[in-house]
């Protein structure tokens, strides 16, 4: 786990970051812990002194000497078998061989005069910083924490939701928190993945929309994509899966062949209405001529990554919970169309006949009236059917 901490000052970063760090060490399933503040080494800052200036000394002027003096400056360069040898002019080693020849050293005012860097500046150790991070232009440090076993995350997260970051805030109230790393990563996730999931319904009601020149079908054929993720959500629990990122991948996935599936039904539905057969008729003839294409689909995507779902290999452990969620979405919705989106149909039905019969003035006819008891198949279905087990108008006359 990660946690960002935010504020200006380092020194209030350093003690925030401090306090997390020690209540993170009270988890005993937590180990590894630290932030990205830690540095091997100290190093001297330089600090001008009052008045420093009204002799024409600044910070930068002083560092830029100091770094002359130590580090040295190029003053020309020297070809030498086809390179540049450069040429640097320094302090001699036995000037420069430890920390305390600082206090020897003298630095150039602007007027030319030289005086002693003690008198100007103050030197102070302090930890070194090997970088400096910002998040939102503000320095921000990054508290990190390894965890073992399952669920050990999800149970520090809440607890420290519940019992620490309230006293934190009273205690550092200036300084910002919030998630990093996977978290993090997560959430923007699932910030996109919401935004994108909806321009894909507003796409595909848009496509079925056209197609089948209705505004209220469309709703109908997406009615199934609710209990779709229903279903990736029971199988997740049953095989003791968690809801992943990949997870929604397999939804995705299932929620194409969920739409096919409904697709496949009402466009026969419709085709029966053109024909003139009621509502109830073509539903029943629907049923009958679209159930084993509905069903092979589901069952043989079902079965197709069954090999997948078997594996016990590490590597393809990421991959399960996308596996599993468009296994058992598929597997789920294949009921609802069979089952949900006729029912549904025919409430629709019923209800236009209800407001044609109250509105247009048009008389009652009950639902099913016309239905008369025989099934037509198209005669596309009976491709290896034999035509004794045919019925309806395609049966053979005896």
């Amino acid at each position: 786990m990660r946690f960002a901490l935010n504020h200006p000052d380092l020194a209030r970063l350093r003690a925030a970051s401090a306090d997390v760090k020690a209540h993170l060490a009270t988890y005993s399933s937590a180990y590894d812990i630290g932030d990205n503040l830690s540095s091997s080494a100290e190093e001297i800052r330089i600090t001008m002194k009052p008045g420093a200036e009204t002799l024409g000394v600044t910070l930068a002027s002083v560092s830029q000497q100091l770094r002359q003096a130590y580090f040295g400056e190029e003053v020309q360069r020297l070809p030498r078998d086809g390179e540049d040898v450069r040429v640097m002019v320094r302090l001699p080693i036995s000037a420069r061989s430890d920390l305390d020849s600082l206090n020897n050293l003298k630095v150039r005012t602007a007027d030319g005069r030289e005086i002693p860097v003690t008198q100007v500046a103050d030197f102070e150790y302090a930890p070194g910083i090997n970088r400096i991070v910002r998040r939102n232009r503000t320095r921000s440090v990054a508290v990190y924490a390894e965890v073992k076993g399952e669920g050990e995350r999800s149970r520090i997260m809440a607890d420290m939701e519940k019992n620490f970051w309230p006293e934190f805030q009273q205690r550092f109230p200036e300084v910002q928190r919030g998630e990093a790393g996977g978290f993090e990563e997560e959430q923007k996730f699932f910030s996109e993945i919401g935004r994108l999931v909806v321009m894909a319904i507003g796409a595909m009601y848009i496509l079925l929309a056209v197609a089948f020149r209705s505004y209220s079908q469309p709703i109908l054929l997406m009615m199934a994509l609710p209990f779709a993720y229903c279903g990736a959500i029971f199988g997740l629990a049953i095989f003791n899966t968690p809801m992943a990122m990949f997870a929604f991948f397999g939804i995705a996935a299932a929620a194409g062949v969920v739409i096919n599936d409904n697709l496949v039904l009402i466009d026969y539905v419709n085709r029966r209405r053109d024909e003139g057969a009621g509502a109830i008729q073509s539903l029943v003839d629907a049923g009958v001529s679209r159930f084993r294409p509905i069903l092979l689909t589901s069952v043989t995507t079902f079965v197709g990554i069954l090999p997948l779902l078997a594996v016990r290999s590490t590597q393809a452990q990421f991959l399960k919970p996308m596996i599993v969620s468009l296994a058992c979405a598929v597997a789920f919705a294949l009921f609802v169309s069979l089952l949900m989106v006729p029912a549904m149909y025919a409430v629709g039905v019923e209800i236009g006949r209800i407001f044609r019969w109250t509105w247009g003035g048009k008389p009652f006819r009950q639902i099913g009236e016309t239905y008369s008891g025989e099934v037509t198949i198209d005669e596309d279905e009976l491709i290896g059917t034999s035509r004794d087990d045919a019925v309806g108008p395609l049966a053979p006359a005896e």
